[in-house]
């Protein structure tokens, strides 16, 4: 009965991690940055990471630490349910989570500003969210690994 119960403990914590990892992702849709721009004072995470551009002006070209930072959260989702079983696959989960926790919440640092914004900008809710889940999943897939299976 151990082993149902230490089997099933290991399963909850995979997959609470990676609900973590795609909560994560979802948070960019949701406000990234705070500027006092003349036309739009905060930013989405999809506008941070791909770019944006208000009435042929581009304000923040592409940056791919931003796209990674809220890509490997859900890239290590996938790997922890598909590679569950293998210590390998936890490990390059955990690993990829805990990035991209690091990313997301570096997201000020990573932006490519293309024109003169008059404040600096500050994080919002979305990378502090995407990058606290990413971490929290991240600690719990590298504890799932001292579980018995």
């Amino acid at each position: 009965m151990k082993i149902k119960t230490s089997q099933l403990l290991s399963w909850g914590v995979s997959i609470f991690a990676a609900l973590c990892g795609l909560t994560a992702f979802c948070m960019i849709f949701v406000v990234a940055i705070k500027t006092s721009y003349f036309l739009q004072d905060s930013f989405t995470g999809l506008q941070v990471a791909f770019g944006c551009s208000i009435n042929d002006h581009t304000i923040f070209k592409a940056s791919a630490g931003i796209i990674l930072g809220f890509a490997f959260p859900l890239i290590a989702s996938c790997t922890a349910v598909i590679g569950k079983g293998y210590k390998i696959a936890t490990i390059v989960a955990a690993a990829l989570m805990v990035t991209g926790g690091a990313l997301a919440l570096s997201t000020v640092t990573l932006l490519n500003p293309d024109v003169y914004l008059y404040t600096a900008p500050t994080l919002a809710a979305g990378p502090i969210a995407a990058g606290v889940l990413s971490l929290v999943g991240g600690v719990t897939l590298c504890g799932s690994l001292f579980l018995k299976e």
